[in-house]
């Protein structure tokens, strides 16, 4: 996907608790309240690039082993995302619909909720007997933002939703009309912790991205300076010359916000810079979503000219081949850490790559 990347300062909030706007000051700390562990319930986690939803359609996704139901709130015009079981028979209501006056529909007995959760209209109901008033009879209705053209979720308290920080790509904010942004996503069938290691380890390139992104040639020792870390994640600097592909390219920074974005950033000699960006979002366990993005600035016009012009399968198909070596390698070492299956079995789980062989 192509884009010239747009952002708002303040992401767009829409939740059935308080939204009002908090001083940074006033920022509750990602991962809940006990310093001794991260609760990646009381976190932001990102579900979707806005332009691939549609307004007229539900979507569904699943976020820490729970089924989720995406939809667009006409009344309010803004994104929902529910709880995908419906308070009266658990029915999916992602097989649902989106009615004419803006409501979601149960696909099962009809009955309709606005996009606070609320039961608005029970088909069967007797007159007098106001049970769609019920409390019994509403829909968990997730907070959620609208950031950098991603749509967020927080599963855990609402009422820390609005206070807690959005993971957001620093660079792209402060100058989001600069940057040429192509995005990816992809499925994967391991663990999130396996992909954000895999991520953050820039020393694997040489070898698992050999004639992609990668060269065996300039594979050496990195050194990573850290200068900040903390529960909340960390930044560093690498060495220009023990960092990664020797420093050929120019100078390398990392950031990690704790629990699910990391990027680079890269600055060439020539004035060109480079993010590479991972959301690594837990699905359930053993399967996680990539948002793989890629924002350039270019200090010539040409570069742009031609990216912009570039269509977008011929990016699918380098990511696709990037990903291969990834998924195959962390898909086996993942298998073997949570149980040790077989080869034949991972073999099912992942394509293998033509030029590895197994023995």
């Amino acid at each position: 996907m192509h884009s010239i990347f747009e952002a708002s300062p303040t992401p767009v909030l829409s939740s059935a608790a308080s939204t009002a706007e908090q001083p940074r000051g006033q920022w509750l700390a990602s991962g809940g309240e006990d310093p001794s562990q991260f609760n990646w319930q009381e976190a932001w986690h990102p579900i979707a690039y806005v332009q691939d939803l549609e307004p007229s359609q539900l979507s569904t996704f699943t976020l820490l082993e729970q089924d989720l139901v995406i939809w667009w709130d006409r009344p309010a015009q803004t994104w929902r995302v529910f709880v995908d079981q419906c308070p009266h028979r658990l029915a999916p209501l992602s097989e649902g619909r989106i009615t004419p006056d803006g409501l979601l529909e149960c696909p099962y007995h009809g009955w309709t909720f606005s996009g606070s959760g609320q039961c608005c209209r029970i088909p069967q109901q007797v007159d007098g007997h106001p049970v769609e008033q019920s409390r019994r009879a509403c829909v968990q209705s997730l907070p959620t933002a609208v950031a950098q053209g991603m749509l967020f979720v927080y599963p855990g308290q609402s009422e820390r939703a609005a206070s807690t920080p959005v993971p957001l790509v620093e660079p792209l904010e402060e100058a989001p009309d600069e940057w040429i942004v192509l995005d990816g996503v992809r499925d994967l069938p391991f663990d999130v912790l396996t992909l954000l290691e895999n991520v953050l380890d820039p020393s694997h390139l040489p070898f698992a991205h050999h004639r992609s992104v990668g060269d065996r040639s300039i594979a050496g020792p990195m050194d990573l300076d850290v200068t900040h870390s903390d529960r909340q994640g960390f930044q560093g600097i690498w060495e220009t010359a023990v960092g990664p592909k020797k420093g050929q390219f120019g100078t390398q920074l990392t950031t990690f916000i704790a629990p699910n974005l990391m990027w680079h950033d890269l600055t060439t000699q020539e004035k060109n810079r480079t993010l590479t960006v991972a959301y690594c979002t837990p699905i359930r366990k053993g399967e996680c979503r990539l948002f793989a993005r890629f924002p350039f600035q270019f200090a010539s016009p040409l570069p742009a000219i031609l990216m912009n012009h570039t269509p977008s399968w011929a990016f699918h198909l380098l990511q696709n081949s990037i990903l291969r070596m990834i998924k195959f390698s962390c898909t086996f070492r993942n298998a073997i850490l949570c149980g040790g299956k077989t080869v034949d079995r991972l073999l099912k789980l992942s394509t293998c790559p033509p030029e590895l062989t197994v023995l």
